[in-house]
């Protein structure tokens, strides 16, 4: 008589692949009970509060809109203070430091309309490209 052919690695698989087979249709049972499938639209609804809660039942009194928060807030554009801390004189361009956050702004001369000097402290406006930061507007303090 000849040996068996089954061996222990050939159980073990055929033992992993039952094991995987059964986790798959549990996985299965799970997703078809957890289902929305079926539910009604008011069901699925969630409503928001006026303190922002969400919650599953309808608010008892409606949120009155006030005048105020139909507008929009009005940006103040008020000037950054800085001062040049580089500029390359065969480029025409540098990069001005602010005084409170030390972050830098990129300059040229066709931005700013005007050569500015290393050191000289300016009032600007700046706007956020996708180069980074640089002046929209430029004044030269006394």
């Amino acid at each position: 008589m000849g040996k068996s052919q089954i061996t222990f690695n050939k159980k073990e698989r055929v033992k992993k692949q039952q094991l995987k087979r059964q986790h798959k249709l549990e996985k299965r049972e799970m997703h078809k009970m957890d289902n929305d499938k079926g539910k009604s639209l008011e069901d699925m609804f969630a409503y928001v509060d006026e303190f922002g809660n969400i919650s599953n039942t309808p608010p008892e009194k409606k949120y009155e809109f006030k005048e105020e928060d139909l507008h929009r807030p009005v940006d103040v554009d008020e000037y950054q203070h800085g001062k040049v801390s580089y500029y390359n004189e065969q480029g025409h361009y540098g990069f001005i430091r602010d005084n409170l956050t030390s972050q830098t702004v990129y300059f040229n001369d066709n931005l700013a309309g005007k050569v500015l000097q290393l050191n000289q402290k300016v009032k600007y406006k700046s706007v956020r490209t996708k180069q980074g930061n640089q002046i929209s507007e430029v004044l030269v303090e006394a």
